[in-house]
Order: C-alpha cells, then structure tokens, then sequence
C-alpha cells in the first residue's frame, strides 16, 4: 500500500498484478485515504457523513438551542431540532437535509442524544356531576345577594381557554449528553398559558379587564 501511495501513477491494476492484491483492498484503502487527507483540512465534521452540512459554529449553535429549551424544561423533540437545521439552511439558501443524514447525525453526535422523559406523578381526570353543577348555581345566586347585584349591567361572565407548556408523557427529545434522564412534571402541576375571554349579562362591551396578583377568592369555582 506504501508503494502504491509513493507510485501514484501506477494503476491499481498494475500493483494488483505485481503484489497479487485483492482489488477491493485497495479501492477500500485509497477511499479511506482520500476521506483523511479530506478531513485534515476542515472539509468534515469529526462525526457526521461525508457532507459537510453544519460549521462547527452552527453545530455549537444548535447544542446550546438543546440546552436552552433543557433549561426552561421543554425538551428539544426531533422535530424541532430538524425544523431548526433546515432553517438555518434556510437562511444561507441551501436546501434542507435530509431526514437520514439528521439520523446519522444524532447518533454520532458526541454532544447529544436522545431519550424518553417520565411524568412525575400520573394524570387524574376528574368529572363534575349534576349535583355539582346545581351547588354552583345556589352558590352563584347567594353571591348576588351577598353583594347587592341585581342589575344585568354588572353580572359578567368569564371564561378561559389554556393549554400546557411542555413535552407530553414519553415524548423522545433531544438533550445535552451529561443529561441522563429527564422528568416532565404530570397535566395537573405543568405551567399553562391561558387566554381569558369576558361578556356582559347586558351584552354590551365589556371594559379592558386588569388581572391582579395575588388574587381574591369571591366564591368556591
């Protein structure tokens, strides 16, 4: 093989004959050659395949996007990670990779892996039945008198629509490496973002409405 590498203008033909090589042994180690002297000048990453489709900045760029959503306790699904390297492609007008080198690429990556978060605690699903409903309308009505409403001026009504912040039960993310596991608090405890919506019993518009904290409880909900 030092020959050949020396007599660069020799067919491998030629040394196959005179050193009665298997041809498939020297095609396999001129290619693994000429991946070296490729990779000595910066042409690949350490761990990816044969396309350079990350600098070494956006792939510090990404891990530390891992560890930020880490950090707020969200988790980087797969998904998010591929939409965030093709966007990046996106902004240097280069088209996407694809699904199978982003394969490759987590698994070889020394810097992040994959796993699969546990809840703390299960789920419990609750139900309201009729006698629930009918003490709120006693409670409800006892409010009223209780503070004088009787005109439908100053009866409103409040309603809200949330949904929760996080990754659901056994979602696979992505996360740094020296994390081993990853707990995702249970439906009941996990941090909503909530939208708010209020009419008037009269049907008028109903003034801008200012949300103080902490809060008073008028009534049992």
């Amino acid at each position: 093989m030092e020959w050949l590498e020396e007599e660069s203008l020799e067919m491998a033909s030629t040394a196959v004959k005179i050193f009665d090589i298997n041809p498939s042994s020297i095609r396999t180690h001129q290619l693994c050659k000429h991946h070296q002297e490729r990779n000595s000048h910066g042409i690949f990453n350490s761990h990816d395949g044969n396309n350079l489709i990350l600098t070494n900045a956006q792939e510090q760029s990404v891990s530390h996007f891992c560890l930020e959503q880490l950090e707020m306790g969200l988790g980087t699904t797969p998904s998010i990670l591929y939409a965030t390297i093709c966007h990046l492609h996106q902004q240097e007008k280069k088209n996407p990779p694809s699904l199978r080198w982003f394969q490759l690429w987590i698994k070889k990556n020394p810097h992040l892996h994959s796993i699969k978060i546990k809840p703390i605690a299960q789920a419990r699903i609750t139900t309201h039945s009729e006698e629930d409903v009918k003490d709120f309308f006693v409670e409800y009505q006892n409010t009223l008198l209780k503070y004088g409403i009787k005109r439908a001026k100053y009866i409103f009504n409040m309603d809200e629509s949330g949904v929760r912040i996080g990754c659901p039960t056994g979602e696979i993310i992505i996360i740094p490496t020296q994390v081993k596991e990853l707990y995702t608090a249970s439906p009941e405890n996990r941090k909503s973002l909530t939208i708010i919506e209020t009419i008037c019993a009269d049907g008028r518009e109903p003034p801008p409405s200012v949300i103080i904290c902490p809060g008073e409880k008028i009534m049992e909900n």
